[in-house]
């Protein structure tokens, strides 16, 4: 999977400044060597920002790491985080740190709730007793939205779940929110459809499921009945919503904004779709035998399109070439 960069415990990775003409200059990303995480960060380096991450590596990977961004090996529960905050003069942050998979959630529900609530607390506690931040961007879930029959789901949707995993988006979602109310952090709100891309090692999801299934010729287990419909959004449109949000923090602190895009297929679906678009036979068994999970979710994502100017760049087709086309990489590789 390429050379790691090396971590340590606390230890910094050296950082090659560049010169910025955006408007905030040092920014934290927690879960950093995550999926969506890794790709926000590379797309700050980029721009021109001095990027600090921290991530525990018990679900990102050091392969993600941008070898320009400084990393702290750290889990977003510990109180150490203050310290970073004020040791890098961190003007903005994102949090993106949880446990992300339903699955696991359903086995571990306890840790869920620490992690997904209580590192919520931690990051926004920091932020407050730090003071001086510019912009914070705390990515929640449209699994916050819960079971609602009301479609798609608008951000003025009530909060709900009665899913553990539901539950803690929700939860969290609403503590961000007070410490606007509340304490007048500058707390924008993300809630994302379902993500897909390049470095999602999760392979219980659909699509990274799907890949595995086509390049190393085996069985795809779908856990639902396969009538499930989500909405799928290619990383890099979310990025761009993270980072608009962070940047136009002036019109969008204390709101929330669903992201998502046009994709809103079944399971099936999304089996059939991938089928045609790289002309794969997938090879599928339907296991129903997914625990309490949504049926039906999409977004309405009219408000970030109208406030931010935000709207997705990349079709479905386009995505899945671009991500496949990862994967191939990656198994060659290994």
């Amino acid at each position: 999977m390429g050379k790691r960069p090396q971590v340590e415990n606390m230890g910094i990775m050296k950082n090659q400044h560049q010169t910025s003409n955006i408007k905030y200059q040092t920014v934290l990303v927690t879960g950093g060597a995550g999926f969506i995480g890794s790709h926000l960060t590379d797309k700050l380096v980029e721009q021109g920002y001095d990027v600090a991450v921290i991530d525990n590596l018990s679900s990102g990977e050091e392969e993600n790491l941008n070898p320009k961004a400084k990393f702290y090996k750290i889990d977003v529960r510990d109180k150490k985080i203050l310290q970073i905050l004020k040791k890098e003069k961190i003007e903005s942050v994102f949090h993106l740190a949880a446990r992300p998979l339903v699955e696991k959630v359903y086995n571990n529900p306890f840790e869920a709730f620490e992690i997904n609530i209580m590192g919520t607390v931690n990051i926004l506690e920091s932020c407050r007793l730090k003071g001086d931040l510019k912009s914070i961007v705390v990515v929640s879930s449209d699994k916050a939205y819960g079971k609602n029959k009301n479609l798609p789901y608008k951000e003025t949707t009530p909060l709900g779940g009665d899913h553990p995993y539901e539950v803690s988006k929700a939860a969290a979602d609403l503590i961000a929110q007070s410490y606007f109310k509340t304490y007048n952090l500058p707390v924008a709100v993300a809630r994302f459809s379902n993500t897909f891309g390049p470095r999602d090692y999760n392979f219980g999801r659909i699509i990274p499921g799907i890949f595995e299934a086509i390049i190393k010729n085996k069985e795809l287990l779908i856990r639902s009945d396969g009538k499930m419909i989500r909405e799928y959004t290619f990383v890099e449109d979310i990025v761009d919503g993270c980072i608009k949000l962070a940047e136009n923090i002036d019109k969008t602190k204390g709101k929330v904004f669903n992201f998502g895009s046009k994709n809103v297929f079944s399971v099936l679906e999304v089996v059939k779709k991938i089928e045609e678009i790289l002309n794969k036979k997938i090879k599928y068994k339907i296991l129903n035998v997914a625990k309490n999970e949504i049926p039906e979710q999409y977004l309405d994502w009219s408000k970030a399109k109208k406030i931010l100017n935000w709207q997705p760049k990349t079709s479905f087709e386009e995505g899945i070439k671009k991500t496949f086309d990862w994967y191939q990489k990656l198994w060659e590789k290994n």
